[in-house]
């Protein structure tokens, strides 16, 4: 056999060799893409950071839930000092529809807040939104499961600083006397 036939047939037997062991293998991958309990929270939180709910109010909603969800799972993964040091940077900030994590005491005092970081220390018990709500205290009922769990606000945008609804869901931390929130806007086209 001519040498150039056998580098083809060495290329062509190469070639076979990665596609069966590619096919052996991807199956397991794209069902591990597929079942969320496989995806771990920092690709599932940059699955949510690429995405964008625009003026679409449920899908505000849904990614304020998801957020929250993964904010909670983060902190039992890596420990709270260590999660809300990565709350304050990608793929936990979108800049789509304003989605990030702020949190108040049940005192009501800002104590995080990477949507509004000027409030952080601030007493904000008696702040409302636009409409006269008291957002600590929503936020506060939205954790112990005495209010609605996902509340609407009127807040200016973190990133537009304009009016904007907004979904918020909060839970309860370890010490009982601090409250995370997940919060989006929506995003009303500026044209």
């Amino acid at each position: 056999m001519p040498e150039s036939r056998r580098a083809l047939a060495a290329a062509r037997n190469a070639v076979r060799i990665a596609m069966l062991a590619a096919a052996a293998v991807l199956p397991g991958a794209a069902l591990a893409d597929s079942d969320p309990q496989q995806q771990t929270t920092l690709d599932a939180a940059a699955a949510l950071a690429g995405q964008a709910a625009g003026s679409d109010l449920e899908r505000v909603r849904g990614d304020v839930v998801e957020l929250a969800d993964l904010a909670r799972r983060h902190i039992d993964e890596a420990g709270l000092d260590a999660a809300l040091k990565d709350f304050q940077s990608p793929p936990w900030l979108r800049e789509a529809n304003g989605l990030h994590l702020w949190g108040v005491t049940t005192a009501g005092v800002s104590w995080f807040d990477t949507g509004h970081p000027e409030l952080v220390g601030i007493d904000v018990s008696n702040i409302t939104d636009i409409e006269g709500r008291f957002w600590t205290q929503l936020a506060e009922a939205s954790a112990r499961g005495t209010g609605d769990k996902v509340f609407l606000l009127l807040f200016p945008h973190p990133r537009t600083a304009r009016s904007a609804v907004g979904y918020h869901t909060c839970f309860m931390l370890d010490d009982d006397e601090r409250i995370l929130c997940a919060g989006a806007f929506e995003d009303a086209p500026t044209g």
